[in-house]
């Protein structure tokens, strides 16, 4: 099965009511919108970022945010719709034979590269005490995305196994996928480049079939 593409959800905003405005200016300024949140969400969380930061960010008025998201809290699910809808898809749609699971790492990690600072948004969240809303958002979907790999890796004949294997398998992945994306100081301590050069996420997705193929079942 080919892998699903992702290059389709760069350009796939999600302003106020869910429903994308059909003008290309205004699709461009409501991704503008959504990688400026996106960056300040990862790197400040859901309180701490500001939509007068996030609109200077975008080069809008702050009042032009609202134009396109009803609340901070709706711009927050948009970050997390354009970048969780592709994965949930991917992974339904991959999940239907063992070639596909075995691609579907590969699969996240092309879609992780149109938005390389959810990992970090992921891991804030996790890391939080739960009560921040953008931290329950974040955490509701992310319950999703492991409930459907826990029916993924059944459907595969993983099922007789015991849940808490299945579980820790699916963490692994999880932490493998999006720690990539998360280790560019690691990377700059040993020279090693630059997490989105293309040598060095091939080499990624080889270690990530690698890993997806030792756990499969015969």
């Amino acid at each position: 099965m080919a892998p699903t593409s992702p290059r389709a959800t760069r350009s796939r905003a999600v302003p106020r009511g869910g429903r994308p405005r059909r003008t290309e200016k205004g699709e461009r300024t409501a991704n503008r919108i959504l990688d400026a949140a996106e960056r300040l969400f990862a790197e400040r969380g859901f309180e701490a970022a500001s939509l007068r930061e996030i609109a200077r960010l975008a080069r809008v008025q702050e009042p032009g945010v609202y134009h396109y998201f009803a609340s901070k809290q709706a711009l927050y699910r948009a970050v997390l719709d354009r970048a969780l809808d592709p994965m949930l898809e991917a992974m339904r749609a991959q999940a239907r034979s063992r070639d596909g699971a075995l691609e579907l790492p590969a699969v996240m990690t092309d879609i992780l590269l149109e938005h390389p600072t959810m990992a970090a948004l992921f891991q804030r969240a996790l890391q939080g005490d739960g009560r921040s809303p953008g931290d329950r958002m974040v955490r509701r979907w992310l319950a999703r995305l492991f409930g459907e790999a826990l029916e993924t890796l059944a459907a595969l004949g993983h099922g007789a196994r015991d849940r808490h294997e299945l579980a820790i398998q699916v963490i692994a992945m999880f932490n493998l996928t999006t720690g990539y994306f998360l280790a560019q100081p690691a990377l700059d301590a040993m020279r090693g480049g630059r997490i989105d050069d293309p040598a060095l996420v091939a080499r990624q997705k080889a270690l990530l079939r690698r890993m997806v193929r030792a756990s499969l079942p015969a």
